[in-house]
């Protein structure tokens, strides 16, 4: 029952949080002054996937560069959650790495990513790199604050205990501050998702590579609006989906390891 409940909430919410969609993107249509050869209705979309003739070669037209655009995203979500995870740490036992990184940080974070997006460009070059940089850029501040917010809610009290078996600050964060923290980093993971495919589209736009925030400008200036259409559902359908995966892997941690293992 407990492996139904952690696995049957994230697909009752996926299913809910489609069909809203799905209905707002109805009534905006409905509601809006735009000319029908620009909109396309959900089953619009569907036919040009599936049921018209040339399907098989809009599916391959749109899923190759979703993949690409997910490889990207998955990269950044690495290096930016694990750069997040790092300068926590480092945070948490040291007030002077704390003081000299983070006005970098926010400043980084605060700047438009389309303002630095050129010079990222100039450094790492008209591809891969580029992207990945960028969208580890979006995923570090907020991964950042969640952690490092987890690592410090550790209560005076369990602090006192460990140090006074002899602990050290160390033990102190990894034998305490990590479990407790499971909560905040699972959060950081939940938000970082939808995070790095955004960056990573932001970025895939001043890039040459065969991607999915390539594919919708070049849609866009070709009238391609059904190849458009379609990437926008696509590329929203993974972020949710990807969103759902996090959060079920959450509750199957936290039942487990989390500060609350056993209680429910």
């Amino acid at each position: 029952m407990t492996a139904v409940r952690l696995i049957g909430r994230p697909v009752l919410n996926f299913v809910f949080v489609i069909a809203l969609t799905l209905v707002l993107w109805v009534v905006a249509l409905h509601l809006s002054d735009v000319s029908d050869l620009v909109v396309r209705y959900p089953q619009d979309v569907f036919a040009w996937l599936f049921t018209d003739p040339d399907a098989a070669q809009n599916r391959s037209d749109v899923l190759g560069p979703l993949k690409q655009t997910l490889l990207d995203a998955g990269i950044g979500f690495v290096a930016g959650l694990t750069a997040a995870v790092l300068l926590a740490t480092s945070m948490v036992l040291s007030k002077g790495i704390e003081a000299a990184t983070m006005p970098g940080v926010m400043l980084v974070r605060t700047v438009p990513l389309v303002a630095l997006a050129p010079i990222i460009t100039l450094l790492f070059g008209n591809g891969f790199a580029t992207v990945a940089v960028m969208s580890g850029i979006v995923v570090l501040f907020p991964a950042l604050v969640t952690i490092a917010f987890g690592l410090r809610s550790v209560t005076p009290q369990m602090r006192d205990v460990v140090q006074v078996y002899g602990g050290s600050p160390r033990d102190v964060l990894f034998r305490v501050a990590y479990p407790t923290a499971l909560p905040s980093i699972f959060a950081a993971i939940r938000i970082s998702v939808p995070g790095a495919i955004t960056g990573a589209l932001i970025a895939e736009t001043f890039t040459s590579t065969d991607s999915a925030g390539k594919a919708v400008n070049t849609s866009l200036a070709l009238y391609q609006y059904d190849k458009l259409w379609a990437l926008v559902v696509l590329i929203t359908l993974a972020s949710v989906l990807l969103y759902m995966v996090a959060q079920a892997c959450e509750g199957f941690f936290l039942s487990r390891f989390g500060p609350d293992a056993g209680k429910r």
